[in-house]
């Protein structure tokens, strides 16, 4: 799947269950656009644990999770997507 990217701010279950998804996707090579958590006030402190514990513990590795990205700032999703212009 192509896109240009994804955004995912602060949400639910509803939220949780599409950025999993997408997770998915990319971990399995099948979405190439970049896939950001905008984490303010560190809502997404516990997902990137997580994602960081399973490659620490060699479950996934590094370049499955490449597309996944927690920005702190509009500033820090600009520079994410900068290569895409």
């Amino acid at each position: 799947m192509s896109l240009g990217a994804l955004i995912a701010m602060s949400g639910g279950t509803g939220t949780l269950e599409e950025v999993s998804e997408v997770i998915s996707l990319i971990a399995l090579a099948q979405f190439d656009a970049p896939c950001i958590l905008f984490n303010l006030n560190g809502f997404y402190d516990d997902l990137h644990a997580l994602l960081s514990r399973t490659s620490d513990m060699g479950l996934c590795s590094p370049r499955r999770q490449r597309g996944i990205h927690f920005a702190h700032s509009l500033e820090e999703m600009a520079d994410i997507l900068a290569p895409l212009r």
